[in-house]
């Protein structure tokens, strides 16, 4: 993978960044949900990333950076048109995570349209039992664990070849990094598709703000329900100022510079959907499970 990658915490004006750790690597995963338990065969997947540094993490979706490399690589092309196609064959995950170990703190970021905004979040804990079974994951040697979180019992795999205490989204706390997780009914499942060390010349940080006005819960679901059901008048409104919610920060992630991409030369923009992959639309059994 290219090595330009960088992660950017833009903050509103007077807003700080505290406890910024340097990114220095990267870990891929295939992200699978059983989001509706009567057609088990019509999962949500999307491609997902967890950004590393000692002691913080950022989990986060990873297709609308390969949305931006797609489309980068036909505008590079001598005979490019205009005409940008972009396949999709993911769902990308609404919600990404910040975990600062070292301070038991956790933000959620939530997406409604292009909009993020800053929510509190409970610091998730697991209780690890570390078992003597071993595998190898991506040329790494792993060691089996398993946990119960969020209503569902989990068996991950994790490496001390890459001492991070990190993994895919709310899971941590092992002497390793996570390489593979996955709940006993296998309807969420995390799957290694691999690992990046970040150059010396990459200068990505990975920081919270201070000082920051949190949005509510309750008012972020009533935007996105509002943008599903009427996503136009929802744009019109945010493009008015009228909006109910402070959008405190915003986490930016690409492996493509803006820059990069000029406009001016796109006459088009064609999403095709992969036929292969049709989700469905209802949910009836949420990530995490009530007690």
């Amino acid at each position: 993978m290219k090595r330009n990658l960088f992660i950017v915490l833009m903050l509103l004006t007077g807003i700080t960044v505290k406890a910024q750790e340097k990114a220095i690597a990267k870990v891929h995963y295939l992200f699978k949900h059983v989001n509706d338990t009567t057609q088990r065969d019509k999962y949500r997947r999307d491609e997902v990333v967890t950004y590393l540094s000692p002691q913080t993490s950022y989990y986060t979706s990873y297709s609308s950076t390969r949305t931006q490399k797609q489309s980068a690589q036909q505008m590079d092309a001598l005979n490019f048109d205009g005409h940008v196609i972009v396949s999709k064959s993911t769902s990308g995950i609404r919600e990404s995570y910040l975990l600062e170990s070292s301070k038991s703190n956790m933000i959620e970021v939530k997406r409604v349209a292009s909009d993020e905004f800053l929510l509190d979040a409970v610091y998730p804990k697991q209780d690890w039992d570390i078992h003597d079974d071993t595998k190898v994951i991506g040329g790494y040697t792993c060691q089996k664990a398993t946990t119960t979180f969020g209503g569902r019992h989990y068996t991950t795999w994790f490496t001390t070849d890459l001492p991070f205490s990190f993994g895919p989204w709310k899971l941590h706390g092992l002497p390793g990094l996570i390489l593979e997780a996955r709940d006993d009914k296998s309807e969420v499942e995390f799957e290694y598709s691999g690992f990046d060390k970040l150059a010396d010349s990459v200068q990505i940080t990975i920081g919270a703000p201070v000082d920051v006005i949190l949005s509510a819960p309750e008012e972020v679901e009533k935007l996105y329900k509002a943008f599903k059901t009427n996503p136009k008048a929802y744009m019109q409104t945010k493009s008015g100022g009228s909006s109910s919610i402070k959008k405190s920060g915003v986490f930016v992630t690409s492996d493509v510079p803006f820059s990069t991409i000029d406009p001016n030369k796109i006459k088009s923009i064609s999403i095709k959907n992969d036929d292969n992959y049709k989700p469905s639309s209802v949910t009836n059994n949420p990530l995490e499970l009530k007690p």
